[in-house]
């Protein structure tokens, strides 16, 4: 197994649930100090601060870290539930999503990339027949029919240490040094937008309600409900856009986000810093062959809009750990056949995201007049369709 990030340690911990001998290749997460930057009482006094790096957790995704039995492990103070979502289009457009209406208890659970990590390190660490080499992933030999042999770098000495295993799982990234070895092509597509991420504290409560507004020029903000009277902003800005936010002075920041929200949460107050990434697409050629496995951010990459990325992650593992669950007693770990099973049962749900998220930022950034009227329509329509909106709850839940 390489890759130490939430996709690779949840891997690692349900193959070895499962009896397998895994070894985890990879960095000791860097883990968000959560010392004195984090007080305890996050409802009130001064701003809580927040892992910069928020996820929307779906059920489906919930469900394997509690099969994994590592979700009890989260402390509850630092996740949030949504309970409703409220989507706005660039011309009069509206689409809300309500948990009760659908049925469910939540939408999704707002958590921090720290506390999953924590959560599933723990866990790593305290079951049997998990051991973590430290090293580098350098390349590695795939012999067919054989064990494959991986050769791990040591330090700056170019000193290299080999060992062989019955199945190499790469969830080391969308610059997967697995993938790369593996000879396997990826294809990486720009899709015009940069992404800032932030955390805020709000004036007003969020009741646990996720805000996504589609904006004509300015490209697509989210904010997402934490803890307390917290929100993680999610900004997807044109390229264009994108210097102008980068450049602005943290208070008028604030501002500029206080404003495209409408004020729905009141006078919004930044805790910590902004962070800015491209966003891109990353589609490849297959995610095995023999002896191989890729999964997370190095088989696939989509846009964040839907905040799906590490569901689609955590639903590799959940479909390869099903595999290896009702393989037969004599088939190996790294047969093709068996590997086959895997990449076929998530080809559909990832091209189905990929699709469904491109085609909504290539609609929305549609500048025509026409178009606005049509997306802004579509979204009011479905919107007053109960059944088929609570269907797309159900099937993103997971």
């Amino acid at each position: 197994m390489v890759g130490t990030g939430v996709v690779g340690l949840a891997a690692a911990l349900g193959c070895a649930q499962r009896g397998l001998r895994v070894r985890l290749i990879g960095p000791t997460p860097r883990l968000f100090d959560a010392g004195e930057d984090v007080p305890t009482r996050i409802g009130g006094g001064r701003p809580a601060r927040f892992d910069p790096r928020i996820y929307a957790i779906s059920e489906g995704s919930r469900r394997l870290l509690t099969d994994c039995k590592v979700w009890a492990q989260i402390d509850p103070a630092r996740i949030c539930p949504v309970s409703r979502m409220q989507v706005a289009g660039d011309a009069g457009g509206r689409l809300r999503f309500d948990a009760y209406a659908s049925c469910a208890e939540r939408l999704a659970t707002i958590g921090e990339e720290s506390a999953l990590l924590r959560a599933l390190w723990l866990g790593c660490a305290m079951t049997p027949g998990i051991e973590h080499v430290p090293l580098r992933f350098h390349t590695a030999t795939f012999e067919g029919g054989g064990p494959t042999r991986i050769h791990l770098a040591e330090g700056t000495d170019g000193a290299v240490t080999q060992m062989e295993c019955d199945l190499l799982i790469g969830a080391d990234g969308k610059n997967s040094s697995v993938r790369a070895a593996a000879g396997i092509s990826a294809h990486a597509k720009p899709y015009g937008h940069i992404a800032f991420v932030a955390n805020f504290a709000c004036e007003h409560p969020h009741d646990g309600v996720a805000y996504q507004w589609f904006t004509p020029d300015e490209g697509i903000v989210a904010l997402l409900p934490l803890p307390g009277n917290h929100v993680s902003l999610v900004w997807s800005a044109p390229d264009a856009l994108a210097p102008q936010l980068e450049s602005l002075p943290l208070p008028e920041f604030q501002q500029r986000v206080t404003e495209r929200s409408g004020g729905v949460l009141g006078a919004l107050e930044i805790i910590g810093d902004r962070h800015a990434f491209p966003l891109r697409r990353l589609v490849v050629d297959r995610l095995v062959q023999p002896g191989l496995a890729l999964m997370g951010d190095a088989a696939h990459v989509v846009h964040p809009l839907a905040g799906q990325g590490l569901n689609l992650g955590l639903q590799d593992v959940a479909d390869l750990l099903r595999r290896l669950d009702t393989r037969e007693s004599w088939r190996d770990i790294g047969d093709l056949v068996l590997l086959r099973r895997y990449e076929r049962a998530r080809a559909e749900p990832i091209a189905l995201m990929r699709g469904t998220v491109g085609a909504l930022a290539a609609l929305f950034a549609a500048p025509d007049a026409a178009t606005r009227g049509l997306r802004n329509a579509g979204m009011s329509l479905l919107d007053a369709l109960p059944p088929i909106k609570n269907a797309l709850v159900r099937h993103a839940m997971g």
